[in-house]
Protein backbone atom coordinates (compact mmCIF):
# COMPACT_ATOMS: atom_id res chain seq x y z
CA UNK A 1 0.00 0.00 0.00
CA UNK A 2 0.97 3.15 -0.93
CA UNK A 3 1.95 5.73 2.16
CA UNK A 4 1.65 9.44 1.60
CA UNK A 5 4.61 12.26 2.88
CA UNK A 6 5.13 15.35 4.10
CA UNK A 7 7.90 17.09 2.26
CA UNK A 8 9.78 19.72 4.58
CA UNK A 9 11.78 22.52 3.38
CA UNK A 10 14.84 23.25 5.71
CA UNK A 11 15.69 26.43 6.56
CA UNK A 12 12.48 29.05 7.02
CA UNK A 13 10.94 25.61 7.54
CA UNK A 14 11.96 23.83 10.31
CA UNK A 15 15.07 26.51 11.72
CA UNK A 16 15.81 29.95 11.95
CA UNK A 17 16.94 31.39 8.31
CA UNK A 18 20.47 32.04 8.53
CA UNK A 19 22.13 31.66 5.84
CA UNK A 20 24.55 29.28 5.14
CA UNK A 21 24.99 27.10 8.29
CA UNK A 22 28.92 25.29 8.86
CA UNK A 23 27.89 23.43 11.70
CA UNK A 24 25.35 22.12 14.42
CA UNK A 25 25.99 24.99 17.26
CA UNK A 26 24.20 27.55 14.17
CA UNK A 27 20.88 25.73 13.81
CA UNK A 28 17.86 27.17 15.95
CA UNK A 29 14.74 25.24 15.83
CA UNK A 30 11.61 27.75 14.68
CA UNK A 31 9.34 27.77 18.06
CA UNK A 32 6.39 24.66 17.83
CA UNK A 33 7.64 22.62 15.04
CA UNK A 34 8.28 19.36 17.57
CA UNK A 35 4.60 19.41 18.71
CA UNK A 36 3.49 20.68 15.20
CA UNK A 37 5.31 17.25 13.85
CA UNK A 38 4.23 14.58 16.96
CA UNK A 39 0.71 15.24 15.79
CA UNK A 40 0.91 13.60 12.28
CA UNK A 41 4.20 11.73 12.57
CA UNK A 42 2.14 8.35 13.09
CA UNK A 43 -0.12 9.38 9.31
CA UNK A 44 2.62 10.05 6.63
CA UNK A 45 6.46 9.60 6.15
CA UNK A 46 8.48 13.10 6.71
CA UNK A 47 11.27 13.85 4.03
CA UNK A 48 13.52 17.17 4.12
CA UNK A 49 14.18 18.30 0.67
CA UNK A 50 16.54 21.47 1.06
CA UNK A 51 18.23 23.88 -1.46
CA UNK A 52 21.54 24.66 -0.66
CA UNK A 53 23.33 27.03 -3.47
CA UNK A 54 26.21 27.88 -1.70
CA UNK A 55 27.35 24.37 -2.07
CA UNK A 56 27.68 25.11 -6.02
CA UNK A 57 28.95 29.19 -5.48
CA UNK A 58 32.04 27.66 -3.72
CA UNK A 59 31.26 29.49 -0.32
CA UNK A 60 29.48 26.24 1.38
CA UNK A 61 30.84 22.59 1.61
CA UNK A 62 29.39 19.41 0.83
CA UNK A 63 30.45 18.29 4.37
CA UNK A 64 29.34 20.96 6.61
CA UNK A 65 25.90 20.85 4.85
CA UNK A 66 25.42 17.12 5.59
CA UNK A 67 26.71 17.21 8.90
CA UNK A 68 23.97 20.47 9.69
CA UNK A 69 21.14 18.30 8.41
CA UNK A 70 22.20 14.60 10.08
CA UNK A 71 22.40 16.89 13.60
CA UNK A 72 18.26 18.08 12.17
CA UNK A 73 17.40 14.29 11.85
CA UNK A 74 18.88 13.12 14.71
CA UNK A 75 17.34 16.00 17.13
CA UNK A 76 14.15 15.18 15.12
CA UNK A 77 14.34 11.62 16.10
CA UNK A 78 15.13 12.61 19.81
CA UNK A 79 11.37 13.97 19.89
CA UNK A 80 10.04 10.83 17.78
CA UNK A 81 9.80 12.94 15.02
CA UNK A 82 11.54 10.11 11.82
CA UNK A 83 13.23 11.93 8.72
CA UNK A 84 13.19 8.78 6.28
CA UNK A 85 15.56 11.10 3.60
CA UNK A 86 16.98 14.80 3.64
CA UNK A 87 17.48 15.33 -0.14
CA UNK A 88 19.56 17.83 -1.17
CA UNK A 89 20.17 20.22 -4.33
CA UNK A 90 23.36 21.99 -4.40
CA UNK A 91 22.90 23.85 -7.50
CA UNK A 92 22.70 27.64 -8.01
CA UNK A 93 18.46 28.13 -9.37
CA UNK A 94 20.29 29.82 -12.22
CA UNK A 95 22.06 26.85 -13.32
CA UNK A 96 18.42 25.34 -13.93
CA UNK A 97 19.38 21.53 -12.44
CA UNK A 98 17.11 18.69 -12.66
CA UNK A 99 16.37 19.04 -9.14
CA UNK A 100 14.18 21.86 -9.47
CA UNK A 101 13.54 22.44 -13.32
CA UNK A 102 11.51 21.31 -15.31
CA UNK A 103 10.48 18.60 -12.88
CA UNK A 104 9.64 18.09 -9.31
CA UNK A 105 12.75 15.61 -9.28
CA UNK A 106 13.28 14.92 -5.34
CA UNK A 107 9.30 13.89 -5.00
CA UNK A 108 8.98 11.91 -8.18
CA UNK A 109 12.88 9.90 -6.39
CA UNK A 110 11.06 9.89 -3.07
CA UNK A 111 7.73 8.40 -4.39
CA UNK A 112 9.78 5.52 -6.31
CA UNK A 113 11.79 4.80 -3.62
CA UNK A 114 9.49 4.53 -0.69
CA UNK A 115 6.34 3.84 -2.64
CA UNK A 116 5.10 6.77 -2.04
CA UNK A 117 0.77 8.86 -2.89
CA UNK A 118 1.77 11.93 -4.45
CA UNK A 119 -1.39 12.91 -5.19
CA UNK A 120 -2.15 12.44 -0.93
CA UNK A 121 0.82 14.20 0.04
CA UNK A 122 2.12 17.79 0.95
CA UNK A 123 4.98 20.26 0.40
CA UNK A 124 5.59 22.85 3.39
CA UNK A 125 8.34 25.47 2.40
CA UNK A 126 8.79 29.21 3.30
CA UNK A 127 9.52 29.83 -1.02
CA UNK A 128 7.54 29.53 -3.82
CA UNK A 129 9.72 26.82 -5.49
CA UNK A 130 8.82 24.63 -2.98
CA UNK A 131 5.20 24.76 -3.11
CA UNK A 132 5.42 25.11 -6.86
CA UNK A 133 7.17 21.49 -6.83
CA UNK A 134 4.37 20.28 -5.26
CA UNK A 135 1.58 21.66 -8.01
CA UNK A 136 3.45 19.93 -10.49
CA UNK A 137 3.94 16.60 -8.93
CA UNK A 138 0.20 16.73 -7.95
CA UNK A 139 0.86 16.97 -4.05
CA UNK A 140 -0.67 19.77 -2.02
CA UNK A 141 1.56 22.98 -1.87
CA UNK A 142 1.59 24.39 1.60
CA UNK A 143 3.00 27.91 2.00
CA UNK A 144 4.39 29.41 5.11
CA UNK A 145 5.26 33.02 5.77
CA UNK A 146 8.28 32.24 8.39
CA UNK A 147 11.36 32.39 7.21
CA UNK A 148 11.74 34.50 3.57
CA UNK A 149 8.35 33.61 3.05
CA UNK A 150 6.46 36.99 3.68
CA UNK A 151 9.17 38.60 1.44
CA UNK A 152 8.23 36.16 -1.47
CA UNK A 153 4.64 36.05 -1.32
CA UNK A 154 4.20 38.57 -3.90
CA UNK A 155 5.93 35.76 -6.27
CA UNK A 156 3.48 33.28 -6.20
CA UNK A 157 1.91 32.19 -9.02
CA UNK A 158 -0.56 29.95 -8.37
CA UNK A 159 -3.26 29.81 -5.29
CA UNK A 160 -1.69 27.97 -2.52
CA UNK A 161 -3.13 28.19 0.95
CA UNK A 162 -0.58 30.00 3.35
CA UNK A 163 0.15 30.21 6.98
CA UNK A 164 2.41 31.90 9.67
CA UNK A 165 3.71 28.93 10.65
CA UNK A 166 4.15 25.00 10.61
CA UNK A 167 1.37 24.04 13.33
CA UNK A 168 -1.58 26.06 11.58
CA UNK A 169 -0.24 24.27 8.15
CA UNK A 170 -0.13 20.76 10.30
CA UNK A 171 -3.78 21.56 12.05
CA UNK A 172 -4.90 22.51 8.11
CA UNK A 173 -3.86 19.06 6.77
CA UNK A 174 -5.69 17.32 9.81
CA UNK A 175 -8.99 19.60 8.71
CA UNK A 176 -8.38 18.80 5.50
CA UNK A 177 -8.29 14.94 5.72
CA UNK A 178 -11.45 14.81 8.22
CA UNK A 179 -13.09 16.59 5.43
CA UNK A 180 -12.18 14.61 2.97
CA UNK A 181 -13.47 11.41 5.07
CA UNK A 182 -16.75 13.37 5.51
CA UNK A 183 -17.19 14.38 1.86
CA UNK A 184 -16.82 10.97 0.84
CA UNK A 185 -18.77 9.05 2.90
CA UNK A 186 -21.67 11.13 2.10
CA UNK A 187 -20.82 10.76 -1.46
CA UNK A 188 -20.77 6.79 -0.64
CA UNK A 189 -24.14 6.80 0.92
CA UNK A 190 -26.15 9.11 -1.33
CA UNK A 191 -25.34 12.59 -0.56
CA UNK A 192 -24.48 15.91 -2.79
CA UNK A 193 -20.94 17.31 -2.07
CA UNK A 194 -19.83 20.68 -3.35
CA UNK A 195 -16.09 20.42 -4.60
CA UNK A 196 -13.65 22.17 -6.45
CA UNK A 197 -11.83 22.16 -9.81
CA UNK A 198 -9.52 23.88 -11.12
CA UNK A 199 -12.17 25.98 -12.96
CA UNK A 200 -14.92 26.20 -10.68
CA UNK A 201 -16.73 24.09 -7.57
CA UNK A 202 -18.96 21.59 -8.76
CA UNK A 203 -21.96 20.14 -7.55
CA UNK A 204 -20.93 15.95 -6.92
CA UNK A 205 -23.06 12.98 -6.50
CA UNK A 206 -21.88 8.90 -7.05
CA UNK A 207 -22.73 8.60 -10.62
CA UNK A 208 -24.04 5.17 -10.30
CA UNK A 209 -26.81 6.67 -7.93
CA UNK A 210 -29.61 8.07 -9.71
CA UNK A 211 -31.87 9.24 -6.90
CA UNK A 212 -28.41 11.02 -5.60
CA UNK A 213 -27.89 12.51 -9.69
CA UNK A 214 -31.88 13.55 -9.27
CA UNK A 215 -31.00 15.30 -6.66
CA UNK A 216 -28.23 17.47 -8.07
CA UNK A 217 -31.25 18.60 -10.78
CA UNK A 218 -32.95 19.66 -7.85
CA UNK A 219 -30.75 21.12 -6.24
CA UNK A 220 -29.51 23.10 -9.68
CA UNK A 221 -32.67 23.98 -10.23
CA UNK A 222 -31.99 23.01 -13.94
CA UNK A 223 -34.84 23.67 -16.38
CA UNK A 224 -34.27 20.49 -18.20
CA UNK A 225 -31.71 17.17 -17.63
CA UNK A 226 -28.71 17.83 -19.54
CA UNK A 227 -25.99 15.02 -19.49
CA UNK A 228 -23.90 15.83 -17.02
CA UNK A 229 -20.09 15.26 -17.31
CA UNK A 230 -18.83 12.46 -15.39
CA UNK A 231 -15.65 12.76 -13.38
CA UNK A 232 -13.28 10.09 -13.05
CA UNK A 233 -9.81 9.84 -11.12
CA UNK A 234 -7.86 7.23 -12.83
CA UNK A 235 -8.02 5.59 -16.25
CA UNK A 236 -9.64 2.09 -14.99
CA UNK A 237 -12.63 4.18 -14.23
CA UNK A 238 -12.62 5.17 -18.14
CA UNK A 239 -12.88 1.45 -18.77
CA UNK A 240 -15.67 0.77 -16.57
CA UNK A 241 -17.55 3.61 -17.68
CA UNK A 242 -17.02 3.05 -21.70
CA UNK A 243 -17.03 1.22 -24.64
CA UNK A 244 -14.83 0.96 -27.52
CA UNK A 245 -12.24 3.21 -26.56
CA UNK A 246 -10.51 4.61 -29.80
CA UNK A 247 -6.54 4.51 -29.68
CA UNK A 248 -6.73 8.43 -30.37
CA UNK A 249 -9.31 8.91 -27.41
CA UNK A 250 -6.88 7.13 -25.26
CA UNK A 251 -3.91 9.22 -26.43
CA UNK A 252 -5.47 12.63 -25.54
CA UNK A 253 -6.39 10.70 -22.06
CA UNK A 254 -2.70 10.31 -21.38
CA UNK A 255 -1.58 13.38 -22.92
CA UNK A 256 -4.36 16.06 -21.46
CA UNK A 257 -5.34 14.45 -17.80
CA UNK A 258 -5.73 15.55 -15.48
CA UNK A 259 -6.71 18.56 -16.96
CA UNK A 260 -9.83 20.42 -19.37
CA UNK A 261 -10.59 17.46 -21.71
CA UNK A 262 -14.03 15.85 -22.01
CA UNK A 263 -14.13 12.76 -24.44
CA UNK A 264 -17.74 11.82 -25.57
CA UNK A 265 -17.59 8.03 -25.82
CA UNK A 266 -20.11 5.12 -26.18
CA UNK A 267 -21.43 4.01 -22.62
CA UNK A 268 -21.68 0.91 -20.99
CA UNK A 269 -24.76 -0.25 -19.36
CA UNK A 270 -23.58 0.58 -15.99
CA UNK A 271 -24.08 4.44 -16.59
CA UNK A 272 -27.48 5.35 -15.60
CA UNK A 273 -29.20 7.35 -18.13
CA UNK A 274 -30.25 9.81 -15.45
CA UNK A 275 -26.45 10.90 -16.25
CA UNK A 276 -26.64 11.05 -20.04
CA UNK A 277 -30.20 11.94 -20.58
CA UNK A 278 -30.98 8.90 -22.25
CA UNK A 279 -28.02 9.41 -24.97
CA UNK A 280 -26.14 5.93 -25.66
CA UNK A 281 -22.64 8.06 -24.59
CA UNK A 282 -20.91 9.32 -21.52
CA UNK A 283 -18.67 12.87 -21.18
CA UNK A 284 -15.72 12.39 -19.22
CA UNK A 285 -12.89 14.12 -17.96
CA UNK A 286 -10.34 13.85 -15.04
CA UNK A 287 -10.20 17.41 -13.24
CA UNK A 288 -6.87 19.00 -12.74
CA UNK A 289 -7.37 19.47 -8.81
CA UNK A 290 -5.69 17.53 -6.16
CA UNK A 291 -8.98 17.51 -3.74
CA UNK A 292 -10.93 17.37 -6.45
CA UNK A 293 -9.36 13.53 -7.86
CA UNK A 294 -8.66 12.59 -3.60
CA UNK A 295 -12.53 13.19 -3.35
CA UNK A 296 -13.38 10.74 -5.92
CA UNK A 297 -10.36 8.45 -4.92
CA UNK A 298 -11.90 7.96 -1.16
CA UNK A 299 -15.56 7.46 -3.03
CA UNK A 300 -14.48 4.69 -5.27
CA UNK A 301 -16.44 5.83 -7.93
CA UNK A 302 -16.89 7.99 -10.45
CA UNK A 303 -19.04 11.35 -9.56
CA UNK A 304 -20.71 13.60 -11.42
CA UNK A 305 -20.21 17.64 -11.24
CA UNK A 306 -22.06 20.32 -13.15
CA UNK A 307 -21.10 24.31 -11.43
CA UNK A 308 -22.33 24.20 -7.66
CA UNK A 309 -24.65 26.92 -8.36
CA UNK A 310 -28.51 27.41 -9.44
CA UNK A 311 -29.25 27.61 -12.98
CA UNK A 312 -28.75 31.13 -14.52
CA UNK A 313 -26.69 32.25 -11.55
CA UNK A 314 -22.56 33.22 -11.27
CA UNK A 315 -20.47 30.04 -11.48
CA UNK A 316 -18.92 29.73 -7.86
CA UNK A 317 -15.14 29.98 -7.91
CA UNK A 318 -14.92 29.82 -3.82
CA UNK A 319 -16.64 27.98 -0.86
CA UNK A 320 -17.97 30.62 -0.04
CA UNK A 321 -19.78 31.12 -3.39
CA UNK A 322 -21.87 28.06 -2.57
CA UNK A 323 -22.39 28.65 0.15
CA UNK A 324 -24.01 31.77 -0.56
CA UNK A 325 -25.88 30.23 -3.52
CA UNK A 326 -27.01 26.93 -2.46
CA UNK A 327 -27.10 27.23 1.71
CA UNK A 328 -28.38 24.42 3.24
CA UNK A 329 -29.37 22.54 0.45
CA UNK A 330 -26.23 20.60 -0.11
CA UNK A 331 -24.50 18.07 2.34
CA UNK A 332 -21.58 19.38 2.73
CA UNK A 333 -18.72 21.99 1.15
CA UNK A 334 -15.31 20.37 0.76
CA UNK A 335 -13.27 23.57 0.91
CA UNK A 336 -10.46 24.06 -1.88
CA UNK A 337 -9.63 27.72 -1.73
CA UNK A 338 -10.58 30.11 -4.76
CA UNK A 339 -10.24 27.99 -8.05
CA UNK A 340 -7.78 29.03 -10.68
CA UNK A 341 -10.53 30.13 -12.87
CA UNK A 342 -10.11 29.37 -16.76
CA UNK A 343 -11.57 28.01 -20.09
CA UNK A 344 -14.39 25.16 -19.53
CA UNK A 345 -12.84 21.98 -20.88
CA UNK A 346 -12.69 21.14 -24.84
CA UNK A 347 -15.00 18.86 -25.67
CA UNK A 348 -14.04 16.01 -28.05
CA UNK A 349 -16.73 13.19 -29.39
CA UNK A 350 -15.30 9.93 -30.55
CA UNK A 351 -19.30 8.90 -31.55
CA UNK A 352 -17.72 9.66 -35.65
CA UNK A 353 -14.74 9.52 -37.16
CA UNK A 354 -13.01 11.94 -37.43
CA UNK A 355 -13.67 13.12 -33.90
CA UNK A 356 -16.00 15.85 -33.82
CA UNK A 357 -15.01 19.23 -31.51
CA UNK A 358 -18.14 20.00 -29.41
CA UNK A 359 -16.62 23.08 -27.89
CA UNK A 360 -13.75 24.53 -27.83
CA UNK A 361 -12.02 25.02 -24.44
CA UNK A 362 -8.80 25.04 -22.09
CA UNK A 363 -7.17 22.41 -24.68
CA UNK A 364 -6.33 24.12 -28.24
CA UNK A 365 -7.46 22.27 -31.11
CA UNK A 366 -3.77 22.79 -32.52
CA UNK A 367 -2.33 20.62 -29.91
CA UNK A 368 -5.35 18.36 -29.99
CA UNK A 369 -4.50 17.40 -33.63
CA UNK A 370 -0.63 17.73 -33.28
CA UNK A 371 -1.44 14.57 -30.96
CA UNK A 372 -4.05 12.60 -32.70
CA UNK A 373 -4.37 13.82 -36.26
CA UNK A 374 -7.23 16.33 -37.80
CA UNK A 375 -10.72 16.77 -35.77
CA UNK A 376 -13.58 17.89 -37.19
CA UNK A 377 -14.59 21.64 -36.31
CA UNK A 378 -16.88 22.59 -38.81
CA UNK A 379 -20.00 24.42 -37.04
CA UNK A 380 -22.94 21.52 -36.69
CA UNK A 381 -25.27 21.92 -39.56
CA UNK A 382 -27.91 20.22 -37.47
CA UNK A 383 -28.52 19.54 -34.13
CA UNK A 384 -26.65 16.34 -32.80
CA UNK A 385 -26.95 14.04 -30.23
CA UNK A 386 -23.82 14.27 -28.70
CA UNK A 387 -24.78 18.35 -28.24
CA UNK A 388 -26.10 18.00 -24.59
CA UNK A 389 -29.49 19.96 -24.29
CA UNK A 390 -30.11 20.98 -28.06
CA UNK A 391 -32.16 18.61 -29.19
CA UNK A 392 -35.91 18.90 -29.35
CA UNK A 393 -36.19 14.90 -28.66
CA UNK A 394 -32.99 14.43 -26.33
CA UNK A 395 -34.22 10.74 -25.51
CA UNK A 396 -37.32 10.08 -27.36
CA UNK A 397 -38.62 5.96 -27.46
CA UNK A 398 -39.07 4.52 -30.73
CA UNK A 399 -42.61 4.34 -29.73
CA UNK A 400 -45.51 6.91 -29.72
CA UNK A 401 -45.58 8.92 -26.76
CA UNK A 402 -48.10 11.37 -25.92
CA UNK A 403 -48.95 13.65 -23.32
CA UNK A 404 -52.27 15.19 -23.96
CA UNK A 405 -55.05 12.57 -23.65
CA UNK A 406 -58.16 11.57 -22.31
CA UNK A 407 -59.66 8.32 -21.45
CA UNK A 408 -61.87 8.62 -24.20
CA UNK A 409 -59.19 8.58 -26.78
CA UNK A 410 -57.58 5.53 -24.26
CA UNK A 411 -60.99 3.67 -25.42
CA UNK A 412 -60.50 4.63 -28.99
CA UNK A 413 -57.34 3.30 -29.08
CA UNK A 414 -58.26 0.03 -27.23
CA UNK A 415 -60.92 -0.86 -29.67
CA UNK A 416 -58.71 -0.17 -32.03
CA UNK A 417 -56.89 -2.88 -31.15
CA UNK A 418 -53.82 -0.90 -29.61
CA UNK A 419 -51.57 -1.95 -27.05
CA UNK A 420 -50.96 0.82 -24.91
CA UNK A 421 -48.08 1.52 -21.93
CA UNK A 422 -49.01 4.36 -19.26
CA UNK A 423 -45.76 6.18 -17.53
CA UNK A 424 -47.79 7.18 -14.32
CA UNK A 425 -46.49 9.79 -11.72
CA UNK A 426 -47.98 8.51 -8.50
CA UNK A 427 -50.60 5.47 -10.14
CA UNK A 428 -53.38 7.78 -11.06
CA UNK A 429 -55.03 5.89 -13.81
CA UNK A 430 -54.26 2.61 -12.92
CA UNK A 431 -57.62 1.42 -12.82
CA UNK A 432 -57.37 1.80 -16.81
CA UNK A 433 -56.19 -1.78 -18.40
CA UNK A 434 -53.27 -0.81 -19.34
CA UNK A 435 -51.29 -3.39 -21.01
CA UNK A 436 -47.96 -2.25 -19.51
CA UNK A 437 -47.68 0.20 -15.91
CA UNK A 438 -44.79 2.36 -15.19
CA UNK A 439 -45.28 4.54 -11.97
CA UNK A 440 -42.40 6.77 -11.19
CA UNK A 441 -43.37 7.46 -7.11
CA UNK A 442 -46.31 6.26 -5.50
CA UNK A 443 -44.90 8.61 -3.14
CA UNK A 444 -45.17 11.53 -4.99
CA UNK A 445 -41.49 11.76 -4.96
CA UNK A 446 -39.83 14.41 -7.43
CA UNK A 447 -36.54 13.20 -7.03
CA UNK A 448 -37.03 9.36 -7.12
CA UNK A 449 -39.09 10.21 -10.42
CA UNK A 450 -36.51 11.84 -11.76
CA UNK A 451 -34.24 8.92 -11.16
CA UNK A 452 -36.56 6.67 -12.26
CA UNK A 453 -37.38 8.40 -15.35
CA UNK A 454 -34.97 7.07 -18.27
CA UNK A 455 -35.12 3.76 -17.02
CA UNK A 456 -38.99 3.33 -16.66
CA UNK A 457 -39.06 4.90 -20.57
CA UNK A 458 -36.25 2.32 -21.68
CA UNK A 459 -38.66 -0.47 -19.93
CA UNK A 460 -42.37 0.82 -21.93
CA UNK A 461 -40.56 1.11 -25.37
CA UNK A 462 -39.21 -2.34 -24.88
CA UNK A 463 -42.62 -3.89 -24.39
CA UNK A 464 -43.65 -3.74 -28.05
CA UNK A 465 -46.51 -1.41 -27.35
CA UNK A 466 -47.67 0.77 -29.90
CA UNK A 467 -48.29 3.12 -27.55
CA UNK A 468 -47.30 5.09 -24.29
CA UNK A 469 -49.66 7.76 -22.85
CA UNK A 470 -48.08 9.42 -20.24
CA UNK A 471 -49.66 11.67 -16.88
CA UNK A 472 -48.60 15.15 -16.24
CA UNK A 473 -46.46 16.04 -13.20
CA UNK A 474 -47.04 19.33 -11.34
CA UNK A 475 -44.43 21.53 -12.89
CA UNK A 476 -42.74 22.50 -9.53
CA UNK A 477 -39.35 22.25 -8.67
CA UNK A 478 -37.95 19.42 -10.30
CA UNK A 479 -41.52 18.79 -11.75
CA UNK A 480 -40.83 21.37 -14.08
CA UNK A 481 -37.14 19.86 -15.17
CA UNK A 482 -39.29 16.46 -15.28
CA UNK A 483 -41.97 17.71 -17.74
CA UNK A 484 -39.35 19.53 -20.34
CA UNK A 485 -37.37 16.18 -20.33
CA UNK A 486 -41.28 14.37 -20.94
CA UNK A 487 -42.39 17.40 -23.68
CA UNK A 488 -39.10 15.96 -25.89
CA UNK A 489 -39.74 12.59 -25.06
CA UNK A 490 -42.93 12.91 -27.05
CA UNK A 491 -41.94 15.53 -29.86
CA UNK A 492 -43.86 14.32 -32.58
CA UNK A 493 -42.54 14.34 -36.85
CA UNK A 494 -44.69 15.13 -39.55
CA UNK A 495 -45.66 11.88 -40.09
CA UNK A 496 -47.48 11.67 -36.61
CA UNK A 497 -50.34 9.21 -37.22
CA UNK A 498 -52.53 11.05 -34.71
CA UNK A 499 -51.44 14.65 -35.09
CA UNK A 500 -54.18 15.94 -33.22
CA UNK A 501 -52.48 14.59 -30.15
CA UNK A 502 -49.02 16.47 -31.28
CA UNK A 503 -47.35 18.17 -28.02
CA UNK A 504 -44.78 19.81 -28.81
CA UNK A 505 -44.91 23.51 -30.15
Amino acid sequence: MRRAAIFLDRDGTLIEEKGYLRSSEEVEFLPGIFKALKKIKNRYLFFIVTHQPGIGRGELKRDEVEKVNSFIQTRLAQEGIIIKKIYMCPHRREDNCECIKPKPYFLYQAAQEFNLDLLSSYVIGDHPVDVELARRAGASGLYLLTGHGAKHLAELNHYFPIFHDLNQAIDYILQTEEALDKASTILRQGGVVAFPTETVYGLGADVFNSLAVARVFEIKARPHFDPLIVHIACMDDLLRLAQKIPDKALNLAKKFWPGPLTLVLLKKEIVPDIVTSGLPSVAIRMPRHNLALRLILKTERPIVGPSANPFGYLSPTTAHHVRDQLGSKIDFILDGGPCEVGLESTIISFLEDPPRLLRPGGIPLEDIESTIGPINSTPLVKLKPEAPGLLPRHYAPRTRAYLDWSEADFWRWKEEGKKIGLLSFRGEKTNLPFDHLEILSPEGDLRQAAAALFASLHRLDKAKLDLILIEKIPEIGLGRAIMDRLRRATFLSSDNPFPSFSESP
